[in-house]
């Protein structure tokens, strides 16, 4: 009886057995394809995240062969670093000349002039720090990472996602100081990190030194990266207040005393570089632009590294990371002041790469809270991730297109510099560096210091005045749109349309040259604009063209678009030629000028070649845009004015 209960027993396990793991069943067969699902997904993820390490490889060496400046940050950076090599003070006084003080404190130009003998006084130098920099960071997040999950895939994946992302991506064929400092607070924060996992004294010692001296770096490369050192106060203090303070002190103590000598030997030109050139204005509008940018363009990796300082604050396993993720976001405020950009993020993203990395695995997951089977988040893990990689998509199309439309007038450019001799003036300082001229005015730093009063621009005005400059350069828009990029003010620009010319284009750039005396001319339009002169070529009726150049000042700030018109027509009124046009083409109407800021605008007339003798004038006025009604001129039946008179015989 026994023996057949056995019997019986073991026939329905294995009838059992087969019938759940030996037959293949709708459920077995479900799961099956989704696992191979869920290898396709990961593959995708993989693939994709290595092209865009690829894209970003490709980048930077593009721009280590890249003679030219390619972001309006380089070219200064570059001459401070070709003043160090050549053992030249970078930080100055207000009033000493070059105007042009360092804004930056010195460590990645010190570090760049020191490769200047072996890679040239061009940009290699500088763009291999920041190359190498941003490998280092990555390497750092694959080592913490690795740590935290002893997953190697997981940790090559977030340094992937870091070298990978557009921000990254944009920065690394540069010359700047950012991703150098980031590297150095990085590993500050990597080694205290470190500490954190050891009880021995004799390391924690050395990790104490370690990324003591790292911070001191990254703050002598960029002075806003305090977000690291803060962060590992905070650190320190939760574990032993004692440590926090005597790190505090250091640090302090250390870098004061540094500021204190290089501001002494400066005579306060380190103090002007750094705090008073650096005082600009904060735009609301731009912080909320770039925030929405940086969320949107990163936004899965935000939401799994919130979600890991949640889990990890729960299972009371807060650290240094944390705490720098908390410090590096409060820290994003600083990215609403002029001329920030992506730069200002590379600590927040480095940090959440590391963080949403601790979610890139089935287990990091709580899987009872959110009711999911292991095999469905194992197809949603890759699925987010896929997401993420496309939000994060840049076209190289761009870069490339970019390098190979600038070289030839970068080249050109360079020509004229070398055969120009006197001081320039140019908005592209790197242009001025790479072709051995000084750069004499640093626009943008004195441009703020003017804004808040601490320069009267007298040197840079009547310099204008006089014609001293042979050649003053601008990019193409920034003279329509001066109070965006803010590297000029407007009484330049207004002093550069009233002296000089545009008198070339060289693709980007816009050239001026001392312009031909104006026939100074007196004529109000309303209470809106005034004639303050002009200058016509040729001076005679029978050419072909007639240039008229006329240089208009607004009476005051303008809220109404309003076309100039200049007409050609004989005594009786029969209108012969004619250019009606906005300022710029509609490219600068006048409900964008300044009080007081004058303006040069050029006419053509056609004149035809079979006119009759006889008596003719040229007419100019001003009318509403919209509306057609022409601004009022004194003494004048149709509102314009008789600026010349011919006579053909």
């Amino acid at each position: 009886m026994k023996s057949a209960l056995i019997i019986t027993t073991n026939c329905l396990c294995y009838k059992l057995l087969r019938a759940t793991v030996l037959t293949p069943t709708a459920t077995s067969v479900k799961i099956r394809g989704m696992n191979t699902l869920a290898r396709f997904l990961w593959g995708l993820v993989w693939f994709s995240a290595l092209t865009y390490l690829a894209l970003t490889l490709w980048l930077g060496l593009a721009g280590l062969v890249y003679p030219y400046q390619l972001d309006y940050g380089e070219g200064i950076v570059l001459w401070f670093a070709q003043q160090l090599a050549h053992s030249q003070p970078i930080y100055k006084g207000l009033a000493d000349f070059p105007y042009a003080s360092s804004n930056y404190p010195p460590i990645a130009m010190w570090l760049a002039a020191m490769g200047m003998p072996i890679f040239g006084e061009g940009y290699v130098s500088g763009r291999l720090l920041n190359l190498g920099a941003a490998l280092i960071v990555a390497a750092l997040i694959f080592r913490i990472v690795q740590a935290e999950t002893h997953r190697r895939t997981i940790a090559a994946l977030a340094a992937l996602f870091f070298l990978g992302s557009p921000y990254v991506y944009h920065w690394i064929p540069l010359f700047r100081v950012d991703l150098l400092g980031l590297m150095f607070a990085f590993a500050g924060i990597y080694f205290v990190w470190k500490r954190q996992q050891t009880s021995d004294l004799r390391p924690q010692t050395l990790y104490f030194s370690l990324f003591t001296f790292c911070f001191l770096l990254a703050l002598y490369t960029k002075h806003t990266l305090f977000a690291a050192p803060v962060a590992a106060f905070l650190a320190l203090w939760t574990q032993n207040r004692k440590q926090a303070l005597a790190f505090a002190l250091t640090l302090g103590g250390i870098g004061g005393a540094l500021y204190l000598a290089f501001d002494y030997a400066t005579r306060g030109g380190f103090t002007l570089g750094l705090i008073e050139s650096n005082a600009t204005i904060f735009l609301f509008d731009q912080l909320v632009a770039l925030l929405k940018n940086f969320f949107v363009t990163f936004a899965i990796l935000i939401l799994l590294a919130a979600w890991a300082l949640i889990d990890r604050a729960r299972t009371k396993r807060w650290g240094v990371l944390e705490w720098y993720a908390l410090t590096a976001f409060a820290a994003l405020g600083m990215a609403g002041r002029v001329g920030a950009w992506e730069n200002y993020f590379f600590e927040a993203l480095a940090v959440i790469c590391a963080l949403s990395s601790f979610k890139f695995q089935v287990n990091g997951f709580n899987v009872s809270t959110l009711n999911l089977k292991p095999e469905t988040l194992n197809l949603l893990l890759p699925g987010l991730l896929l997401v993420q990689l496309g939000l994060a998509w840049h076209d190289p199309r761009i870069a490339a297109d970019l390098m190979a439309r600038d070289l030839p007038a970068n080249q050109q450019l360079a020509t004229l510099l070398r055969q120009t001799p006197g001081i320039v003036l140019s908005e592209d300082m790197g242009a001025l560096a790479t072709s051995g001229k000084p750069v004499a005015y640093y626009t943008f730093q004195y441009s703020s210091l003017a804004r808040s009063g601490k320069w009267d621009q007298r040197w840079e005005l009547d310099g204008l005045r006089d014609g001293a400059f042979p050649l003053v350069i601008l990019e193409r828009g920034t003279r329509e749109d001066v109070d965006h990029y803010r590297r000029f003010t407007r009484e330049f620009v207004s002093a550069l349309d009233r002296y000089y010319a545009r008198t070339q284009t060289i693709g980007k750039y816009e050239i001026y040259t001392p312009a031909p005396p104006l026939h100074l001319q007196s004529v109000e339009f309303g209470n809106e604009i005034a004639l303050v002169g002009w200058h016509i070529e040729p001076e005679i009726l029978n050419a072909p063209d007639l240039n008229l150049t006329l240089v208009w000042q607004a009476k005051r700030a303008m809220t109404q678009r309003y076309t100039a018109f200049v007409h050609l027509e004989r005594s009786n009124g029969e209108k012969i030629a004619q250019d009606d046009h906005s300022p710029r083409y509609g490219a600068y109407p006048t409900n964008r000028w300044a009080a007081n800021e004058m303006v040069r605008e050029t006419y053509t007339l056609n004149v035809p070649s079979d006119l009759s003798a006889g008596e003719y004038i040229i007419k100019i006025g001003w009318y509403d845009s919209d509306t057609g009604d022409r601004l009022t001129v004194t003494d004048s039946v149709d509102n314009s004015f008789v600026l010349m008179e011919f006579v053909i015989r």
